[in-house]
């Protein structure tokens, strides 16, 4: 198995006179590494499921807490994953890695216009800013595709899409992951048409 370096992750927050402090430095507990895929895994140094927090020193990142591999609507998730090459991924890569990570209705949704062209492809009712930290990475959506390198950075839209690294060296990305009302892609191609058929009218 494939070590991830570890994130260091520095957490502040405020003591009993409400000047600032740094509560914690260190290495970010919440990881976690794929027993299938050599290399594949993430780290979660933060989230929030509910209104922020800054007055309690609770720590919602945890070694064992039970995270959620996607936000629901108003909550977020920092997540730093490493993706390793393409080559190194199973014959049936699409089914254990959603498996991995609880995310079939993600690939569901992700399928319904990518023809099966890649792997990775799957959708999220969020809002993502993802900046590759270190590698090469390929980022294809339905139509088209694009390759981002070290300090690019993606704003997902809640489009179906899909991460390939045709490198022989593992990508690590940044993600911010806002949860987002759920809107299918035909209910969003359905607003965009009322859209324009209403400035037609005008």
């Amino acid at each position: 198995m494939t070590t991830r370096p570890p994130v260091r992750r520095v957490v502040t927050g405020h003591d009993d006179e409400g000047r600032a402090i740094i509560l914690s430095d260190g290495p970010a507990p919440n990881h976690w590494t794929s027993d299938l895929i050599p290399g594949f895994g993430a780290t979660v140094p933060w989230l929030t499921q509910g209104p922020i927090d800054h007055v309690t020193d609770e720590d919602p990142a945890t070694a064992d807490a039970d995270l959620p591999s996607f936000p629901g609507p108003g909550e977020t998730i920092l997540r730093i994953a490493d993706f390793p090459p393409d080559s190194v991924y199973p014959d049936e890569a699409d089914s254990v890695i959603f498996s991995e990570i609880d995310g079939h209705e993600e690939a569901e949704a992700g399928a319904e216009h990518s023809n099966g062209k890649h792997f990775w492809f799957h959708r999220t009712d969020s809002l993502d800013y993802a900046v590759v930290l270190d590698g090469e990475i390929t980022l294809l959506v339905d139509e088209g595709e694009t390759t981002l390198r070290a300090g690019d950075v993606a704003i997902q839209r809640a489009t179906s899409h899909a991460w390939s690294n045709r490198t022989d060296r593992t990508a690590r990305m940044l993600f911010v992951l806002i949860g987002t009302e759920p809107l299918s892609a035909s209910e969003i191609a359905a607003q965009r048409k009322e859209q324009s058929h209403s400035l037609e009218r005008t």
